[in-house]
């Protein structure tokens, strides 16, 4: 006899094939600078449990305001970072992974789950498992949900949400449980943290809640005053189970605006950021357009639509909240400034509403299952749809929506949206080589074969694993044999897990890997990092495990007010600052001019094309000194300043004041030396002056130049009084000038060190 209990089983087998098909078209780069704002937060949070975003100032506004207290906040809703967070901390201690690369699995993880829910929801509507099974395939490989599994968007987990809450709620209705009630407010809770709209959707899941109240009580009511006695007296619990973790994020989420703002409804959406498109564009476009339209990237969805009539006579309370969830999404985001949703694959604002166009099409499913043209209808269309979602997910979309800036086009005009030869469906054929492909097992062309082997075992056996889920008639007894098969997909899984994320970390650039490890060497929490490439933010954050603060601004941008005062409060606060330019010379970076004007270099140090240097900033103000003295008959050395104290393992800086009494030919060096009692050299600068942008041979007579020096005091440097001396000489015999004394060098005074 064959048992019809659905099988618990088979949402776990469908959620590891998933993950497994996500895991071989992972890409270990993020697709959108929301993606990117928000991991920032998450590593700020894991690093130093701070809300800022500064490691992405060189953005500006483009994804947050700055804060009362100079900080860059972004706009994005908190809920993705928090939710990342054990993947970001997982990354940071993990050596052969990275922050970076390991939370880009975070919605593969989301959407796999997404699947299993929608499998595991037509189940407890009373859908065979067959039919359930199918629609969670089609949810995951057939719409635009796989594209968006490699990205770190905020849709996925709103999609999540939204079926969880609708499942918790199906769940109430059967059992009149208030922890399913608490479930659902829960999950609209995390869903509204996600993104602030989702609070629309609250009204509709309240209003399921008060159906499925509504159609428990009528059996035990006798009539309409009884009835609402039922409600008032004893269903007030589930009530306020459901608001109370809505009502506990309304608070928090205002509190944190307010402390980010100063304004508890202040989320730092900037005013040209709201609902001003026009309606039609935006809800034609986001639908039927051939730049964004949902029914061209996922043709299977039409099948919604055709079974939506006997999914309203079969379900109509969930029907109606499929419905309405789908509606509210296209009116409200068609209205929005950006309904195409920027740099990204096919209507992204509809994507949280995905699952409830598959849960709607299942009663075509079951249709389906006899032959027939339903049969042939959703094969093709499915089909299609898959090939669809692989060419999205191949390459990444930002290549063609690049370049069609070469067209001569405004980015994201409309004529892009709606001209069939502007749409990516098209376009991104182009890109489709093996330089393009945006999979982590083939980089620059060279596939890794073991990795895409291993990717493809994990997919087989996980695939065999829900073949044989799905096949089975499990009564609850008999779950047990099928999960103890499940270990060995799970274990593959993991293994191709952690070759995948390994494989990922060891892809970013030799140079820059080996100056981070220096960092990460050297840094301490009372550092800061200031990074001056953009386009290498993501490596370096998967480089990076310090916990120094982190400031990320651009070598290349024009150097503002703004600039100079972000690093002028940034050096106030720490005295090491650690900088990572660009391949540019300092002389060609007006930033690192700045920290060369302002602070001290204590060190450079260089990887291939890329640059490390640490500056000192002294807390105190160096101690000036009347020097006087001439170098030769061209060099004066005026005065000097120094500290006068410092510790063992820091830094002593020293700024020499030069005058020129007339021209000098030669390009003298100058060194500094610090002298232990015996007279012997314990720490030393030796460069050109100015940290080589000054050279003696540029000085014009009566010109003052300032030049600073910074040693690096070894850290077993006993504690004592220390002297130092300045002089000059030239490079290619070492000939010291001489002063009008005689003497080969100048004493500038005395630095304690240590006690």
């Amino acid at each position: 006899m064959t048992d019809n209990t659905p099988s618990r089983v088979l949402p776990l087998a469908l959620f590891l094939f998933l993950f497994s098909v996500y895991l071989l078209t992972y890409s270990s780069q993020f697709h959108s600078s929301d993606g990117l704002a928000m991991f920032a937060t998450a590593e700020s949070l894991a690093r130093r449990g701070e809300w800022d975003a500064d490691q992405i100032r060189w953005m500006g506004l483009g994804q947050g305001i700055i804060g009362e207290d100079g900080h860059l906040y972004i706009r994005k809703g908190i809920g993705v970072s928090l939710l990342a967070l054990p993947l970001v901390w997982l990354g940071l201690i993990t050596p052969i992974w990275g922050a970076a690369t390991t939370t880009l699995i975070f919605n593969a993880l989301v959407t796999a789950a997404t699947g299993a829910l929608v499998l595991r929801y037509l189940q407890v509507l009373g859908y065979a498992d067959g039919v359930a099974l199918v629609a969670g395939l089609i949810f995951g490989l057939a719409t635009p949900a796989w594209p968006y599994a490699k990205t770190f968007f905020s849709d996925p987990l709103a999609g999540l949400c939204l079926v969880v809450a609708a499942l918790a709620l199906l769940h109430f209705r059967r059992s009149g449980r208030s922890i399913s009630a608490f479930l659902a407010g829960l999950a609209l809770a995390v869903a509204v943290a996600a993104r602030y709209a989702n609070a629309v959707l609250i009204p509709l899941y309240a209003l399921l809640l008060f159906n499925y109240q509504t159609s428990n009580r009528k059996s035990q009511a006798t009539d309409h005053k009884s009835l609402i006695s039922n409600l008032t007296s004893r269903d007030w619990r589930a009530w306020v189970a459901f608001g109370a973790p809505l009502v506990v994020t309304a608070i928090a989420l205002a509190y944190y605006n307010l402390a980010r703002y100063g304004d508890p409804l202040n989320t730092g959406y900037l005013p040209e950021e709201s609902f001003n498109a026009i309606w039609w564009q935006g809800i034609a476009g986001m639908l039927v357009g051939p730049g964004r339209g949902l029914i061209l990237y996922a043709p299977v969805l039409l099948i919604s639509l055709a079974a939506a009539p006997a999914f309203f006579r079969q379900h109509r309370a969930e029907a109606a909240l499929a419905w309405a969830i789908i509606i509210v999404h296209v009116l409200l985001y068609g209205k929005w400034f950006m309904w195409h949703g920027g740099y990204a694959w096919g209507p992204r604002f509809i994507v949280p509403t995905l699952s409830f166009f598959v849960i709607a099409m299942a009663p075509a499913i079951e249709r389906a299952k006899e032959p027939g043209w339903w049969r042939r209808g959703l094969l093709v269309l499915a089909g299609l749809s898959v090939l669809i979602q692989i060419l999205g997910l191949s390459v990444h979309f930002e290549l063609f929506q690049t370049r069609l800036l070469d067209t001569g086009l405004p980015l994201f005009a409309p004529i892009t949206f709606f001209a069939p030869r502007y749409s990516p469906l098209i376009g991104q054929f182009q890109f489709l080589r093996p330089e393009y492909l945006d999979f982590v097992w083939i980089s620059e062309g060279q596939v890794d074969w073991p990795l895409l082997a291993a990717l493809i075992v994990a997919v087989l056996f996980s695939g065999w694993w829900l073949w044989k889920a799905g096949r089975r008639d499990t009564r609850p007894a008999t779950n047990l044999p099928i999960f103890h098969s499940s270990i060995l997909p799970a274990l593959l899984i993991v293994a191709a897990t952690v070759w995948l994320l390994a494989r990922a970390h060891a892809l970013q650039p030799d140079d820059l890997s080996d100056a981070v490890s220096a960092l990460n060497a050297d840094t301490t929490t009372a550092d800061v990092v200031i990074t001056g490439t953009p386009d290498e933010s993501v490596a370096f954050a998967d480089l990076y495990t310090g916990r120094a603060d982190v400031l990320g601004l651009s070598a290349g941008s024009p150097f503002d007010a703004d600039t100079a005062d972000v690093l002028a409060k940034t050096v106030e606060k720490h005295p090491r600052v650690w900088w990572l330019p660009n391949w540019l010379p300092p002389q060609d970076i007006e930033l690192e001019r700045w920290l060369m004007g302002h602070g001290y270099r204590a060190q450079e140090r260089t990887f291939g094309r890329q640059r490390l240097a640490l500056f000192y900033f002294p807390p105190q103000p160096l101690v000036e000194a009347d020097v006087g003295t001439s170098f030769g008959d061209a060099i004066i050395l005026d005065h000097a300043a120094i500290a006068s104290t410092a510790q063992p393992g820091g830094v002593l800086p020293v700024a020499l004041h030069w005058v020129a009494k007339q021209p000098v030919p030669e390009n003298y060096h100058v060194f500094v030396h610090l002298l232990n009692a015996e007279g012997d050299r314990v720490a030393q600068s030796d460069n050109q002056p100015a940290l080589w942008t000054r050279p003696t041979s540029s000085w014009a007579p009566g010109e003052h130049i300032e030049d600073r020096h910074a040693l690096a005091l070894p850290a077993d440097l006993p504690p004592g009084v220390y002297t130092l001396i300045a002089g000059v000489y030239l490079p290619g015999d070492g000939e010291r000038l001489l002063t009008e004394s005689g003497e080969a060098f100048v004493v500038l005074g005395n630095a304690q060190i240590g006690e």
